[in-house]
This record gives structure tokens, C-alpha cells and sequence, in this order.
């Protein structure tokens, strides 16, 4: 195992940690260093499965707290973006300018989240829906879609058990589809399948001290470090 997969492995372990804590960043934390040190063909099957195991973990935890409502709202318009960004990703495209847009709209979101009160500043329902829509173009190219789906959520849903259950919900059948289109393209090789499988057990592990971690932090400090981490994140792509 070469250096740049173990600091990937690093990576997974420490972004799994930010995502039990927080609710959400794992993925979107992740991703870019990850394109850096493994590739993007190598790190994108591996983090798409990860997330199916770690949000179908939620999933049985907490089934009951699913809000049909505001999931079927959001895979309807999630699942537009996804088939867009599923297309986009198939044409002929500069993937350095893509990873450029991408890397902005991390730093984007981060910044947002840093200053945003949702409880004092309204957003317009079409813009929240056009936020679905992007966030489902990032997801089907990134596996990343998820800062911009929780800005949504963060309006609708204010159960936290159901914030978290209803959003792990969709993750795992737009991931399944994205992990269907990867093994179909023989993306799984003996490679990944080992890294997936180290992954998934640090994952784990990830989950045990998140937990164990969220009951000894300030919590809203926490937050705002996740968004200066995910502003770094973005901007390591922008070079």
C-alpha cells in the first residue's frame, strides 16, 4: 500500500468522524483531497459505498423519523439534478475547470454556513428547490451534493432525528444507483475493493468516537471549524 492510500485512508477515517458529529461533511470534506492523493477514478466508488454504509446505519436507526413528505419533495428535485450531472458527466468537459467550479461552490457553502442564521434569514422555496437541483448535478459528479440539499433540509425539517434520517434516506438510493453505474463500469477493481473494505472499517470507528467525541465539545464552536475546514477543502482545489 503506497503512501497516498494510507493519507487517503487518514482522510476517510477523520471526515467520518467530522460526519457523525456534525450530520452531514463527510463526503463533500473529503472528496477533494481524496481527487489529490488516489485520483478521482480510485476515490469515488470507494466514498459513494462508504456513504451507503454509513447513512444506511442511520437509516435503521432511526426509520421512523423519516419525513415522507419532505423526502419525496427532495428526491423528486435531487434526483432532476442527478440525472443532469449523470449526463454532464458522459459529454466531452474540461475536468480541471469542473473541479475548479466545484472546489468554488464547497468555499461557497462553507462561507454561507459560517454566517448564515436560518432562523433569522428567509430564503425564497424556489431558490431552496434550485439548491436541490444543484446539489443533485454535484452529487451525480462528486458524490458531493450534500452542503447544498442541507441548506433545504435546514429549512424544512427541524427535527434533528429526522433531518438525519430523511437525508440519509435519499443518499442511499441515489448512492446505489451511482454504485450500480460504477461496478458497470469496472470502476470496482482489487485495488478499490481492499480500500473499500479498510475504509469501511475505519468508517466504523469513525462513527464509535464521533460519538464519544460530540459528548465533549461545544458544539457550535465545532461547527464553524468543519466550515473553515470545508472552505480549506475547496480551496485545495483551486490550484
Amino acid at each position: 500500500m503506497s503512501l497516498y492510500e494510507i493519507l487517503f485512508l487518514v482522510v476517510i477515517l477523520l471526515s467520518n468522524i467530522i460526519q457523525t458529529i456534525t450530520g452531514f461533511a463527510g463526503t463533500v470534506l473529503a472528496m477533494p483531497f481524496s481527487i489529490r492523493l488516489v485520483g478521482e477514478e480510485v476515490c469515488k466508488p470507494i466514498l459513494n459505498l462508504v456513504a451507503i454504509v454509513v447513512c444506511a446505519y442511520v437509516v435503521i436507526m432511526h426509520f421512523k423519523d423519516i419525513n415522507w413528505k419532505e423526502f419525496l419533495l427532495m428526491i423528486l428535485f435531487v434526483g432532476a439534478g442527478f440525472g443532469i450531472g449523470t449526463a454532464l458527466s458522459y459529454l466531452p468537459h474540461d475536468a480541471t475547470l469542473f473541479l475548479k467550479i466545484y472546489g468554488g461552490v464547497i468555499m461557497l457553502v462553507a462561507v454561507v454556513f459560517f454566517f448564515l442564521n436560518t432562523d433569522k434569514v428567509k430564503i425564497p422555496d424556489w431558490i431552496l428547490y434550485l439548491l436541490l437541483v444543484f446539489g443533485g448535478i454535484l452529487h451525480a459528479l462528486y458524490v458531493s451534493g450534500g452542503p447544498l440539499v442541507i441548506i433545504f433540509a435546514t429549512y424544512k425539517i427541524k427535527d434533528k432525528h429526522q433531518f438525519r434520517a430523511t437525508l440519509s434516506m435519499m443518499w442511499i438510493i441515489l448512492n446505489s444507483i451511482m454504485f450500480t453505474e460504477h461496478l458497470i463500469q469496472g470502476q470496482f477493481t482489487p485495488q478499490v475493493w481492499m480500500l473499500f473494505g479498510i475504509g469501511t472499517l475505519l468508517s466504523i470507528l469513525s462513527m464509535v468516537a464521533g460519538h464519544f467525541i460530540v459528548k465533549k465539545l461545544n458544539l457550535p464552536i465545532f461547527m464553524k471549524i468543519t466550515y473553515v475546514l470545508l472552505f480549506i477543502s475547496g480551496l485545495s482545489l483551486m490550484f
